[in-house]
């Protein structure tokens, strides 16, 4: 009788122990997907940040383009980098310096 109430025991024990183990186990894995869902948002937060800056950015780009100053601000380099002209426009160099 004495030795069954030891071993009743003894397995008592260890299911203890094993679902003790099952638990921290459990809580472990917990905490770890958290930190790995945290460390996603954050990304996902930059991303979305990005994006909206790029949103802006095309925006105004758009606008520029929709208001002329496109093509104004390409006419402006083709004349002071490459030295273009309107075919029907007469350019003067001033070489008294």
């Amino acid at each position: 009788m004495a030795a069954a109430k030891i071993k009743q025991k003894k397995k008592s024990i260890m299911l203890a122990v094993l679902l003790c183990a099952l638990v921290c186990y459990f809580v472990a894995t917990l905490i770890s997907i958290q930190s790995k869902v945290r460390a996603q948002q954050n990304i996902n937060d930059e991303l979305a940040q990005s994006y909206q800056q790029q949103l802006d950015e095309n925006a105004e780009l758009e606008d520029r383009i929709a208001n002329g100053e496109e093509s104004e601000n390409i006419e402006r380099i083709a004349r002071e980098q490459y030295g273009y002209a309107d075919p029907d426009e007469r350019v003067y160099y001033d070489s008294t310096d």
